[in-house]
Parts: structure tokens; C-alpha cells; sequence
């Protein structure tokens, strides 16, 4: 199983939002298993990954994104490179 963080406001942002909703129709139409949970970018696991920009996406450990929303497209892109679909 795919592990996607989010990392944006508490309580979420609109662009936050529109990255989860992005990222969870990307997820849906490659059929994949993946949990996908918000993080607050003021959180320490922020720090640990150097989150400086929101919303951030992070796939199994390593930055993809950042600092901005990603089309349904690209998101499919980044998961097949990062899940090796």
C-alpha cells in the first residue's frame, strides 16, 4: 500500500483541499491502494521531510510536490513514477 501525505493548513486550505481531491481521483482511476492522510505543515513530520511550500505531497517518503495543486494528469504521472505503474 502507497503511503500519500498531504501536507498543507490546519484546518486545510482551498488549494490543500483541491491537491486531496486531485490526488484521490488520480488514486481512483489507477485502481491503486493507498492511504492518503493531511498533515499540518507545522507539524514535526513537516520538518522531517523540509516542507517549506503548501500544499506538499509526499509518496512513500519523498517529496513530489510542492507549493502547488497538481492537475489530474500530472498527479497519474507522478503516481505511476513514484508507485512504478
Amino acid at each position: 500500500m502507497a503511503k500519500i501525505l498531504i501536507f498543507g493548513g490546519e484546518p486545510p486550505c482551498a488549494r490543500c483541499k483541491a491537491t486531496e481531491k486531485v490526488l484521490r481521483e488520480a488514486i481512483a482511476e489507477l485502481k491503486l491502494d493507498a492511504e492518503v492522510s493531511h498533515v499540518s505543515a507545522l507539524s514535526p513530520e513537516a520538518d522531517k521531510y523540509e516542507i517549506l511550500s503548501t500544499p506538499a505531497v509526499v509518496i512513500n517518503e519523498k517529496v513530489v510536490v510542492a507549493g502547488r495543486v497538481p492537475d489530474k494528469k500530472t498527479a497519474m504521472e507522478i503516481l505511476r513514477k513514484e508507485l512504478s505503474i
